[in-house]
């Protein structure tokens, strides 16, 4: 199953809620399905999706009768939930579901929780958090979706809109792992919610360990680098003029950088009989650097000669 398959089998779970609850969450569902003469159409390839939507039906309205018809198809089965009679009850709750009918969501959180619930078990999906973060709401209703982000803004949640495809469908979404996390807790999908939030600490620390792998890999190539030069350096002075024209302390410095080209400068610090600071080496080091420079001069001088 998919990360927005789990997230709906959660939510599609509604026997612990309350009546107000249950009448939020069938109004969201049937407020993000298409009309058809006027009427909700439930239907979708979810199975469990339309059984909630019957166990909510009943609790919400026992007295419509409704019915679960099975189209069997290629691709899968299509479920639709049909009412037999009673929509008369329904359109005086909800209205005609081109607004968001306060007698359906009376304002309190857990209602409008709920009716988030029902619009995203219907149209909603988030995609896999260990790939990136994205929720989305595409309404089979275009022209609804306006009413709808609204509603999400004013509950402290500012998702954007977008239009996509041919048919430049309004697509709700969200792309901060902080804001879909907000989300799926307010819609009761809490443990999904903390799944986001514990891949975030894994990427976030994964990030921290190649920053500091990089850091070092860069660091170690630089000295490797300096090493090697200073290495260069020294074979030519000792080719050329012979270590015999260096001072104790820049012949000493020569032979040991020379045998130990695997070290830093701090830990060739360690070598020296006499104490010396990384600073102090690190001069020496220079000073070396200018002598096979010079060497290097004369040489490419008596060439163009």
């Amino acid at each position: 199953m998919s990360f927005s398959s789990d997230i709906r089998a959660e939510l599609c779970d509604v026997h612990s809620l309350t009546l107000e609850q249950s009448v939020s969450v069938l109004y969201g569902i049937m407020f993000a399905s298409r009309s058809e003469n006027g009427r909700p159409v439930i239907q979708t390839e979810n199975l469990d999706l339309i059984n909630a939507a019957l166990e909510l039906m009943r609790t919400a309205f026992p007295g419509v009768h409704s019915e679960i018809v099975r189209l069997v198809k290629s691709s899968g089965s299509l479920y639709t939930l049909k009412l037999k009679s009673g929509w008369e009850q329904i359109a005086e709750r909800f209205g005609d579901l081109n607004s968001i009918n306060s007698r359906a969501v009376p304002g309190e959180d857990e209602c409008s929780g709920a009716f988030l619930r029902g619009v995203f078990i219907s149209c909603g999906s988030v995609t896999d958090p260990n790939k990136e973060y994205h929720l989305e709401l595409v309404l089979p209703e275009s022209s609804r979706s306006a009413t709808l982000l609204e509603f999400i803004t004013e509950h402290g949640m500012a998702m954007k809109q977008t239009r996509r495809g041919r048919a430049k469908r309004s697509v709700i979404y969200a792309k901060e792992s902080e804001l879909i996390e907000d989300f799926l807790t307010y819609i009761g999908a809490a443990n999904h919610s903390m799944e986001i939030m514990q891949v975030k600490i894994v990427k976030d620390f994964r990030n921290r360990v190649n920053r500091s792998v990089n850091c070092e890999n860069a660091n170690l190539d630089k000295t490797v680098a300096a090493s090697n030069k200073s290495a260069e350096d020294i074979r030519l002075i000792f080719s050329t003029i012979g270590e015999g024209s260096l001072s104790p302390e820049l012949r000493q410095t020569a032979r040991l950088r020379l045998e130990n080209q695997e070290l830093s400068l701090s830990e060739l610090c360690g070598m020296f009989t006499e104490p010396i600071t990384r600073s102090g080496l690190n001069h020496r080091l220079k000073k070396l650097s200018r002598i096979a420079d010079e060497i290097r001069s004369k040489q490419n001088n008596k060439k163009r000669l």
